[in-house]
């Protein structure tokens, strides 16, 4: 039994990308809880018991998340906003190393 349009279904349908404002939403969610998760790390990595090597992680974390932050502002068009999402992503990885030395320490 095959699938049949009627009136009743939707008679436009949207794929694809999602518009310049989702995103945008998107990132300044990611930037936010990302600073949560900073806080926390620049706690764990403050004593001087941290490994020198997890706290440059973490400061390297927190200056890619800035420079995400001030590319989000000045973010006038979807493609400005490659480069917040590029520094998330730099930012997540030295958390990640940063966390992930800890664990080893």
């Amino acid at each position: 039994m095959g699938w049949v349009m009627n009136d009743q279904s939707p008679k436009e349908r949207r794929f694809g990308r999602p518009r310049f404002g989702s995103r945008r939403d998107h990132l300044l969610a990611e930037i936010d809880a990302l600073a949560i998760e900073l806080e926390e790390a620049g706690e764990a990595t403050s004593s001087n018991r941290a490994p020198i090597s997890a706290r440059a992680n973490y400061l390297r974390a927190r200056e890619a998340h800035h420079r995400a932050a001030i590319a989000w502002m000045g973010a006038t068009n979807p493609h400005e906003l490659t480069a917040v999402s590029e520094a998330l992503r730099q930012c997540r990885t030295a958390l990640e190393s940063s966390r992930a030395v800890l664990r080893a320490d």
